[in-house]
């Protein structure tokens, strides 16, 4: 089965495959104790007793007796969930980070100051990750490029587009290993004019060149590789203003057409 298409992603900006049937669902069970308070006083229980969920409004102790004479100890129990969903044969869009620039004067550039979104898009995270899965065979390569809407106080456009400056950054994996199957690989440096038609391409990957899996690229302030130059002029005391500007911008993931792949999911 072949697979290829763009996906689009606003920001201002998982992973699903069945590989086989779903696993039977487990028996939900209490928190168990040890030791247990008699009359004010600590008191081994043998077996385990349970004490109701951790969560629970009524939850008890969950206590690993200890009886202080060096021998006698027992064992308290808890139960958590552990889940992901598995992807095979295809190509996601994880996360898009948004970008806050803060306070800029007129005709300046300014850094990056945070990831909060002042006006939440749908796929808003008020993070800084840019994060694709790749789950096709042979890595077959991608596209992933950028675009802005003019900024706009609520009311009007700037009079002139705003440019957003990306800068080249490494490409991981989520132990924070390089993604390449060589040399290094980094997103790629991106002017991009918010004007609602232009667009820059942040990250190109050839076929192999990558390995399968996560691919993030982080942009926070820590980072220091994302700039917005905004544009105007310092004006005098009598013309001085304050507005806040939003742009929204989309996220453009292609994939590189592959020869052959089977889409399956699981974890559903």
């Amino acid at each position: 089965m072949k697979l290829s298409r763009n996906v689009l992603v606003g920001s201002l900006a998982t992973a699903g495959m069945i590989l086989g049937a779903v696993a039977p669902a487990l028996t939900a069970q209490a928190a168990t104790t040890s030791g247990k308070f008699v009359d004010g006083k600590l008191t081994q229980v043998t077996p385990n007793e349970d004490v109701n969920g951790l969560g629970s409004d009524n939850a008890g102790l969950a206590i690993a007796y200890d009886a202080g004479d060096g021998s006698t100890v027992g064992t308290a129990t808890a139960e958590s969930n552990a889940n992901v969903k598995v992807v095979s044969g295809i190509l996601t869009l994880n996360a898009v980070p948004d970008l806050g620039f803060g306070t800029a004067a007129a005709g300046s550039t300014v850094k990056l100051q945070d990831n909060t979104a002042t006006k939440s898009e749908e796929d808003s995270q008020n993070q800084g990750l840019l994060s694709v899965t790749e789950s096709r065979a042979g890595a077959p390569g991608f596209t992933l490029s950028a675009g802005l809407t003019a900024f706009n106080d609520g009311t009007t456009d700037a009079a002139d587009p705003f440019t957003l400056q990306l800068k080249a950054t490494p490409l991981k994996d989520d132990e924070a290993k390089n993604v390449s199957t060589g040399a290094d690989l980094n997103s790629q440096d991106a002017s991009i004019i918010a004007d609602g038609k232009s667009t820059g391409e942040v990250i190109n990957l050839a076929k192999g060149t990558y390995n399968t899996g996560a691919i993030n690229a982080s942009f926070t302030k820590a980072d220091n590789d994302a700039l917005l130059k905004v544009t105007g002029a310092a004006t005098g005391a009598k013309e001085a203003t304050n507005k806040s500007y939003n742009s929204k911008i989309t996220w453009t993931l292609k994939a590189t057409p592959s020869t052959d792949s089977t889409v399956t999911e699981s974890g559903k």
